[in-house]
């Protein structure tokens, strides 16, 4: 499955400077400070799957800080002995893509690295030119304790449940506790807005209780899990300006596509201090649920195919709660009582600003268009993009990896790093295999989707005799042999050798028994396996792959079994075994 995790981190001037015209993040990073990034980068050597490449997605609040933000970032990857490749990408190089991208092609420009959403659809867009099947969302305020997270985090997505694709998987954070509530002292002025009270009922309800998987009203930007059906569909909306994940679930929700929390899958959420005054952190809040609000109330699925209704009631108890009619009065309310605190607390200013909220939620924060009809015109804007990329997909790969500052061959493990030093290089096309020779590259390209790399140490038994393994291989590198135990004996015979290109155990996809012969690694190797359920799967929804397959199979079972009686002249059991078992 392959796979993509993607940081995206906010970095600004010296000693935080900041200036009019400068973006705003919550906690962005002074330049000529670590922050915490290097903390969530040193936390993923705990991974016990590093089978991913790992994206830093680092903004600027001023373009001016773009090459001290590269240099910045790479002083810091030269303090963690990263365990996977790592690509760092910037202004630098999506100028660079956009100019290739947009080259030939009209529309609007919609990739933008400013923004909490416009950066949320980068991470997005770059998996899917990488053609990755899996994004992994992590912020760079979290840090991994769980070493079992992406074994987790790619359990389920793209599965099925109770009828039902799993298209996105969201974990949740703990808190320095270890507990999954929000770390928050509940005062007076919340007595209407009980929004922690809300998600602290939602989350003991989706976190908190069984089953594993529970289909889920939120989720949180930094454990989000998206499958490639659902980023290549459905892009964050760069119209909200804060709460992008739980808007998310809402629009993936629009196109028909389903979120599941998943409640053991956790990352510690370790965020700095906010000193933003409560009248501003809530006036965020309040332009937030009235632009979420808006969508509800301007939808019209009357004349839209394939677009599903959402109503509030969907996505209770949080944050259905505040999608409803009273929305406007809770702020009313809320705001009163807020200013009155801070005007019995001698504070003038914040109480102005305070009063100021119920203004701006009537004339201001309520969107003077409609959201729905808008995001959907987004949504297609992004459809056409992803489909003028595929023209030139390798060009834009190119540019991307321009930006690979940690170079692990993608097929080794730690324990292989004299592939490395030996200079081997690991470059493979599929179209080499002669199983695959007759395939597009969009046969191709489906094949790659469903399969994943596996290393293997010299002495290693990819399988044994007597074992049920279903999986087809493709020796990617390296040189195995095939060997079969002579009854009453302790000696053996080494029936065949199998070296790049070669494939076996083919014959699974329709024979399930104990296997009567050994496939053992003489020099390490790299497999390609390819999964019985999606090699089935791919072969019922494509027929030419599913025809291409079985001629490819008939053809070389016939093959090996006159090869292997020639070489070999062993008696008629022994090579019928060989022909139904050794799946070389």
């Amino acid at each position: 499955m392959r796979t993509y995790m993607i940081i995206p981190t906010y970095w600004s001037g010296p000693k935080g400077t900041w200036q009019e015209g400068d973006a705003v993040y919550d906690h962005a990073t002074p330049i000529d400070s670590e922050g915490t990034l290097l903390r969530t980068l040193k936390s993923i050597k705990i991974l016990e799957d590093r089978h991913f490449t790992l994206i830093i997605l680092a903004a600027a609040t001023n373009p001016k800080y773009v090459k001290p933000l590269e240099e910045k970032i790479c002083q810091l990857l030269k303090k963690v002995d990263l365990p996977v490749d790592t690509i760092l990408f910037t202004d630098s190089n999506l100028n660079k893509l956009k100019s290739k991208l947009y080259a030939n092609f009209e529309q609007e420009d919609i990739l933008q690295l400013q923004g909490y959403s416009n950066i949320r659809n980068l991470c997005l867009f770059l998996p899917y030119i990488l053609d990755a099947e899996v994004a992994i969302l992590i912020d760079d305020d979290e840090v991994f304790e769980d070493p079992k997270f992406i074994t987790k985090a790619k359990e389920f997505i793209g599965r099925r449940f109770y009828g039902n694709t799993i298209d996105g998987v969201a974990g949740y954070y703990l808190n320095e506790d270890n507990e999954y509530y929000d770390k928050v002292n509940i005062v007076p002025w919340m007595t209407y807005w009980d929004r922690f009270g809300g998600k602290r009922e939602a989350f003991d309800l989706i976190i908190g209780s069984e089953p594993r998987l529970k289909k889920t009203p939120f989720a949180f930007g930094g454990a989000m899990i998206i499958h490639r059906n659902l980023m290549r569909i459905v892009p964050f909306d760069p119209n909200i300006t804060r709460g992008e994940d739980t808007d998310y679930v809402i629009n993936s929700r629009m196109f028909g596509f389903n979120f599941y929390l998943d409640n053991q899958l956790a990352i510690k959420h370790l965020p700095p201090p906010k000193d933003h005054p409560v009248w501003k952190r809530f006036r965020e809040d309040i332009y937030r649920f009235l632009y979420d609000k808006s969508k509800f109330d301007t939808q019209n699925v009357s004349d839209k195919i394939n677009l599903h209704e959402i109503k509030p009631e969907h996505f209770d108890p949080y944050p259905g709660q505040f999608m409803k009619a009273d929305l406007g009065d809770k702020i009313f309310k809320t705001n009163i009582i807020l200013a009155l605190n801070y005007l019995a607390d001698g504070e003038i200013e914040a109480c102005r600003e305070t009063i100021k909220n119920i203004y701006l939620a009537r004339y201001d924060a309520i969107p003077h268009y409609n959201t729905y009809e808008k995001y959907l015109n987004f949504q297609k804007r992004w459809r056409k993009l992803l489909e003028h990329t595929k023209g030139f997909g390798e060009n834009l790969k190119e540019i991307i990896l321009e930006g690979r500052l940690i170079k692990h061959d993608k097929y080794q493990t730690l324990k292989q790093k004299k592939f490395q030093e030996s200079g081997v290089k690991h470059d493979f096309d599929l179209s080499e295999v002669s199983l695959f020779k007759d395939f597009t590259k969009k046969e191709l390209r489906k094949l790659f989707y469903i399969s994943e790399l596996i290393n293997f140490e010299q002495g290693e038994y990819v399988l044994k005799a007597g074992d049920k393994n279903t999986s087809i291989y493709i020796v990617m590198e390296g040189h195995l042999e095939i060997v079969k135990n002579v009854e009453n004996d302790q000696s053996e015979i080494i029936v065949s050798e199998l070296r790049s290109g070669d494939h076996f155990n083919e014959t699974s996809i329709f024979l399930e028994r104990p296997h009567r012969v050994s496939v053992r690694v003489i020099d390490d190797s790299i497999l390609m396996s390819i999964p019985k359920e999606k090699a089935l799967k791919l072969m019922t929804e494509d027929n030419n792959v599913s025809s291409k397959i079985l001629w490819q199979l008939s053809s070389k079972l016939s093959e090996r079994l006159s090869d292997t009686t020639d070489k070999y002249s062993i008696s008629q059991d022994m090579t019928s075994d060989v022909s139904d078992h050794m799946e070389k």
